[in-house]
C-alpha cells in the first residue's frame, strides 16, 4: 500500500500537519488508548467467564462490569478527542496548502499560468485538495489507530498461545501482495479521475461563460455531447477504484475468515485437552475476531490513500513550479517612462517562429505611441514584454536608460496602468474595484477619481454609492459604466506609464464619448501606448507604429503616414478596424 515513492509523497503530505505538534501528541495519545481498550476488552472476558462464570470469585461480580464499563467510556472519550482534534489538524492543513496553491497560482509566470486553463486550477483546489485532506484526517488516524490496534491484539494473542498466532500470521504475506496490486491499479485511475475532474471543470466553465453564443451557434447538443464524453470517462475510472477496492477488502476477509476457522478448530482441540481454560479460548477467538475490523480498515483506506496520493501528486506538480523570475533590484526614484527596444527577439514557448526578431523602437517619454497592425503582428506581445510577463530571448528593453530586467518587478508594475476594452472588474463594491490593489486610499479621492472618469454621475444616483456592490464581473452595470470604472481605477493609481487596449469599439455613442474624454484627460503627462483597433481614434497620437509579422514597417504620426501612401494608409482609408492581438 506504501511503497517508497508513496511514503515519500505522503511524508511532504504531512510536513502541513507538523505545525500542530500539541494537537498531533494529543491525538496520538488517544490513539493509543484506543488500541489498548481492545485486548483489555479481551481479557476482561475471559477473566469474567474464569473467575465469575466458573471460580464464582465474588470480587469478580462487581469488578468485571466496572472494568467493562470503564474500558467503553475511555474508548468512547479516545474517540472523541481523536476525531475532533485529527479533523482540525486536517482543515487547518488544508486551509494552508489552499493558501499556498493560491500564492502560486498568482505568482506563476505568465507562460506557466497561461499553460492551465482555469478550470483545470479551479479543479485542483476545489477537488484535489478535499482528497488530499482524507489522507491527512482519515487516513493517518485509521493507519496509526487500527495499526497499534491490531499489534496489540497480536500482542495479546502471543501472549495466550505464541503457536496458534504465528499460524495465524502466515496470511500476512498473501494480504500484502494483494493490497500492493490493488494499489498500484487504485494510484493509476487516481490519476485519470483527476485529469478528467480538471477537463469536465474546464467545459463547465466554458459552458456557463459562452451560453450565449452556444445558443445562437444551436451548439448544445455538441457541448452536451463534449461534457457527456469526459463524465463517463470520470464515471469509468470512478469505477475502477470502486471495483478494485470493492474485491481487495473481501478477499482480505476470506483469507483472515480460513485463517480464523483452521484456528479456532485448533483451539477448540486444545481446549479439549486442557491446555486452554474456557476464558483463555472465548478471549483468544474473541481477540482474533477484534482483528477483523481494523484490517478491514486498513484494507479499504487503501483507495482512500491512493485517491489523496494522486491528488497530491496534481498539487505538488504545481507547487513545484518555479516562481515568477525577479531578478532585478532597481528602484528608480522618478519614472519618466522612455521605452527603447533594442535588437529585442522573442519567441514563445513551442513556437516554431520568432514573433519578433532584432526590433528596434523608441517610445518617447511623456508621449502617446500607437501601435497599430493585423492580428498577430505582435500589438500586445509588446505590451507584455514592456510588463515582463515575458523576457526577450536576446536584445534589451531599456525603461529611462535602465534595462527592464534590472528592475524591481513590483516597483515596475507599480509604475503602469492598464485600460482594457476586456475590463476586469470583481464582485464586490464600486469603491472596492476602484481601489482595487490599493491601500490607505480615502472615499475623496476615490470620488474625485470616478469624477475625472465620467463615472461619478452615475454611481451618485445608485441607492448605495460607492459602496454598490456590481455582481459578477461587474454585470450589473452596463458596458460604458464598467468601462469608466476601470478608467476611474487608472486615475486613483496616477502611474507615469499607461497601456490603453482601446475601448470604446462596442459602446454606444453617447458612453463612447464621455469615456474619450476621460481617455483624453488620463493621457495627459505621463507615457501612453495604445493598442490600437480603430484607426480614427489614434489621429491625435504623438507616435504611430505599425507591425507586421512582428517588424516596425512604418513610423511616424498620423499625417505622415497618410502622406507616406503605405500599409497604414491603405488601413485607415479602408476604415479598417483591427481585430484580435497577439
Amino acid at each position: 500500500m506504501l511503497d517508497r515513492a508513496t511514503l515519500s509523497l505522503y511524508r511532504r503530505l504531512l510536513r502541513y500537519i507538523l505545525p500542530y505538534k500539541k494537537l498531533i501528541a494529543v491525538t496520538l495519545l488517544a490513539l493509543i488508548f484506543i488500541a489498548m481498550m481492545e485486548p483489555a476488552t479481551a481479557w476482561i472476558l475471559k477473566e469474567l467467564v474464569d473467575e465469575s462464570l466458573i471460580a464464582k470469585n465474588p470480587d469478580s461480580f462487581v469488578m468485571m462490569p466496572i472494568l467493562l464499563a470503564g474500558v467503553f467510556i475511555v474508548k468512547g472519550i479516545a474517540e472523541y478527542f481523536s476525531k475532533v482534534f485529527s479533523q482540525w489538524i486536517a482543515q487547518s492543513a488544508i486551509l494552508d496548502i489552499r493558501s499556498e496553491m493560491y500564492r502560486k497560482m498568482q505568482s506563476l509566470p505568465y507562460s506557466d499560468f497561461q499553460a492551465y486553463s482555469t478550470g483545470k486550477l479551479m479543479s485542483k483546489i476545489t477537488y484535489d485538495v478535499p482528497q488530499a485532506s482524507n489522507a491527512l484526517s482519515t487516513a493517518w488516524v485509521i493507519i496509526i489507530r487500527d495499526s497499534l490496534t491490531v499489534t496489540a491484539l497480536v500482542a495479546y494473542l502471543l501472549y495466550i498461545s505464541w503457536q496458534l498466532t504465528l499460524l495465524m500470521l502466515l496470511i500476512g504475506p498473501v494480504v500484502a501482495f494483494i493490497i500492493n496490486k490493488a494499489s498500484k491499479l487504485m494510484r493509476n485511475s487516481s490519476r485519470n479521475m483527476q485529469a478528467d475532474m480538471g477537463q469536465m471543470t474546464h467545459q463547465l466553465e466554458e459552458g456557463l461563460n459562452a451560453y450565449q453564443d452556444i445558443k445562437i451557434y444551436g451548439a448544445e447538443n455538441y457541448e452536451q455531447n463534449r461534457f457527456q464524453n469526459t463524465a463517463k470517462s470520470l464515471l469509468t475510472n470512478t469505477l475502477n477504484v470502486t471495483k478494485v477496492s470493492a474485491l481487495n477488502v473481501p478477499l482480505v476477509q476470506v483469507l483472515a475468515a480460513i485463517a480464523l476457522a483452521i484456528v479456532v478448530y485448533i483451539a477448540m482441540q486444545m481446549s479439549a485437552k486442557d491446555m486452554f481454560t474456557p476464558g483463555e479460548l472465548l478471549s483468544f477467538i474473541t481477540a482474533m475476531a477484534l482483528t477483523f475490523e481494523p484490517i478491514r480498515r486498513l484494507t479499504n483506506i487503501n483507495e482512500t490513500v491512493q485517491k489523496g496520493m494522486a491528488a497530491a501528486e496534481s498539487i505538488f506538480s504545481l507547487l513545484d513550479l518555479p516562481d515568477e523570475e525577479n531578478c532585478g533590484e532597481l528602484k528608480p526614484k522618478a519614472i519618466k517612462g522612455e521605452i527603447i527596444f533594442k535588437d529585442m527577439q522573442f519567441t514563445y514557448p513551442n513556437a516554431d517562429k520568432a514573433t519578433f526578431d532584432h526590433l528596434n523602437l523608441h517610445i518617447a517619454a511623456g508621449k502617446t505611441t500607437a501601435l497599430v497592425g493585423q492580428s498577430g503582428s505582435g500589438k500586445s506581445t509588446l505590451v507584455h514584454l514592456i510588463a515582463r510577463f515575458y523576457q526577450p530571448q536576446n536584445g534589451t528593453i531599456l525603461l529611462d536608460g535602465s534595462p527592464l530586467k534590472d528592475i524591481e518587478l513590483d516597483f515596475l508594475r507599480q509604475q503602469m496602468a492598464f485600460v482594457s476594452q476586456k475590463v476586469v472588474l470583481f464582485n464586490d463594491t464600486i469603491a472596492t474595484n476602484i481601489a482595487y490593489g490599493q491601500s490607505g486610499i480615502s472615499e475623496e479621492q476615490i470620488i474625485t477619481a470616478a469624477k475625472k472618469a465620467h463615472a461619478w454621475e452615475f454611481i451618485e444616483k445608485l441607492p448605495d454609492g460607492l459602496n454598490t456592490n456590481i455582481g459578477d464581473k461587474g454585470e450589473l452595470l452596463s458596458g460604458g459604466q464598467r468601462q469608466r470604472i476601470a478608467i476611474a481605477r487608472a486615475f486613483l493609481k496616477d502611474a507615469p506609464i499607461l497601456i490603453m487596449d482601446e475601448a470604446t469599439s462596442a459602446l454606444d455613442n453617447q458612453s463612447e464619448k464621455m469615456i474619450q474624454e476621460a481617455m483624453e484627460t488620463l493621457r495627459q503627462d505621463r507615457t501612453v501606448i495604445i493598442i490600437a483597433h480603430r484607426l480614427s481614434t489614434i489621429e491625435n497620437a504623438d507616435q504611430i507604429v505599425v507591425l507586421e509579422h512582428g517588424q516596425v514597417v512604418e513610423q511616424g504620426d498620423h499625417q505622415a503616414l497618410i502622406s507616406a501612401n503605405g500599409l497604414y494608409a491603405s488601413l485607415y482609408q479602408k476604415g479598417e478596424q483591427i481585430g484580435a492581438n497577439v
